[in-house]
């Protein structure tokens, strides 16, 4: 009588890799420790860059909770098909960073990492700029650098190296700085290196969260520290180190805000209740733009003292998130092609925090496996899912 190991046999490699990338990436990780093969096969190039593909194609969101003791961070599938559901699964808890740890006062979420920073950082600040993997707790955290100004985190696709850009302040009451400063995460030993700006650029950086689109950083940057005054976005290519500035039509009377566009960069204009508009950037070099104006349902529940816009999504929706989980909690989707409005409610968030939202979550095996990231023990990141909103009878 055979054994079932004589009977048994060796699963395809290519059935193993069709398999792994429908799984969590935290799934992968383990897995890969579990098997020899299984290792070998799941850190393979053409596995890795299949697993992103397969992500790409089930994007979620991410909410960012913020609180006086500290950030957790939540996600959920992003609407896909079903535009009648008007109301979702409750959303995965991942994370929880004490606020000794996290600085509360700058914050930006670039290729899957979220970023925390401060704009002064003084010899008796314990605040660290960190930048972190929401999911896993992977962390990194960036050399203090004793001068004010403003930081972004980029990416480049290319050469897959995430760079953290400082625009220095310091001395820009009595001239404009050219100098600025750059730091490669994962390069050895991380140090801030000079690089000198070329271009005319404005230096009062402004309090955006910028956005980096195909290893491009784009932020907003103003003439003077008051408005009204010009203001031009500002084109950093991470691969490169080049600065490059564009004009932009800025009204800094309302809600503002940087986004991905179908991969180009636009600037919405949310005007009160009704009207909205965005700018799309359609040539980097002839500085031509392309705008769209929208006006919303006037039954609509947004208001932009109680909502932001957490992006567009790739399949040309804005989504809006609430700002608080005081009371129910809605995701707002603004489809440009049809013009209309879906909310969603959002259920087992935990209660009286502000909210941060990002839109196009998706795993990337290479930033999980990037040796800049470590575990998490020294940030006594709390794992344990908080008591979640209460939900209606």
């Amino acid at each position: 009588m055979s054994t079932g190991e004589e009977n048994s046999a060796p699963i395809p490699n290519d059935l193993i890799v069709q398999i792994f990338s429908r799984l969590p990436a935290e799934s992968v990780a383990r897995c890969r420790c579990l098997s020899k093969l299984w290792g070998s096969i799941l850190h393979r190039p053409f596995f890795t860059e299949l697993f992103l593909t397969r992500s790409w194609a089930r994007p979620r969101l991410l909410f960012a909770l913020k609180r006086e003791d500290a950030w957790s961070f939540y996600s959920l599938p992003q609407r896909q098909h079903d535009l009648h559901d008007k109301a979702s699964p409750p959303p995965d808890f991942h994370m929880k960073f004490p606020k000794d740890i996290i600085s509360p006062e700058y914050h930006g979420f670039t290729a899957g990492l979220i970023y925390f920073s401060r704009k002064s950082i003084t010899l008796k600040s314990q605040e660290e700029t960190v930048i972190c993997e929401p999911r896993t707790g992977q962390y990194a955290t960036v050399p203090k650098l004793l001068r004010y100004g403003k930081s972004f985190l980029g990416y480049d696709p290319i050469g897959k190296q995430f760079k953290v850009l400082f625009m220095d302040h310091t001395d820009c009451v009595t001239h404009c700085s050219d100098v600025h400063r750059v730091l490669t995460l994962g390069n050895g030993i991380m140090e801030w290196r000079k690089i000198k700006c070329s271009c005319s650029l404005f230096h009062h950086v402004m309090d955006d969260e910028g956005i980096c689109i195909n290893g491009v950083l784009y932020f907003a940057s103003k003439q003077r520290y008051y408005f009204p005054c010009d203001v031009k976005i500002v084109c950093f290519d991470v691969r490169s180190e080049k600065f490059k500035s564009i004009d932009v039509e800025w009204d800094s009377s309302w809600y503002v805000k940087l986004v991905n566009y179908k991969g180009k960069v636009g600037v919405i204009t949310w005007k009160g209740l009704c009207e909205l508009s965005i700018s799309v950037l359609e040539d980097v070099e002839k500085q031509e733009w392309s705008k769209y104006v929208y006006t919303l349902p006037d039954n609509s529940i947004l208001d932009s003292s109680k909502y932001s816009i957490a992006g567009v999504t790739a399949r040309g929706e804005i989504v809006f998130s609430g700002n608080f989980t005081s009371g129910p909690f809605y995701v707002v989707y603004f489809s440009l092609e049809s013009k209309t409005l879906q909310s969603v409610e959002i259920q087992g968030l935990e209660k009286d925090h502000g909210v941060c939202a990002y839109v196009d979550l998706v795993e990337d095996l290479n930033v999980n496996d990037a040796k800049y990231l470590k575990s998490s023990p020294r940030l006594n990141v709390i794992a344990v899912r908080p008591k979640p909103q209460e939900r209606k009878p």
